[in-house]
């Protein structure tokens, strides 16, 4: 897939499955798949710099650390 990249951002998001779920659910692939996309431009697996390196996208280096959080640290989970 080639998603294997160090850490970036708040939380250090790192590894093939952090970048791809990231490009999967707010980066290009959701865009090409016709899911709503926040940042439809930006392939996280081929470019993962763009989290921290991005002048367009400022926060981006905090949405990665918030969605590694609520999808590895602190899940959310309905019945409690």
């Amino acid at each position: 897939e080639g998603c294997c990249w160090w850490g970036r951002g708040v939380i250090q998001t790192s590894g093939v499955c952090n970048f791809g779920k990231l490009n999967y659910f707010l980066g290009k692939r959701a865009h090409e798949e016709g899911r709503e996309s926040r940042y439809p431009d930006i392939d996280f697996c081929k470019d993962p710099e763009a989290i921290c390196a991005d002048e367009n996208y400022k926060e981006l280096k905090w949405i990665a650390g918030f969605f590694y959080w609520v999808d590895q640290v602190q899940p959310y989970e309905s019945d409690g």
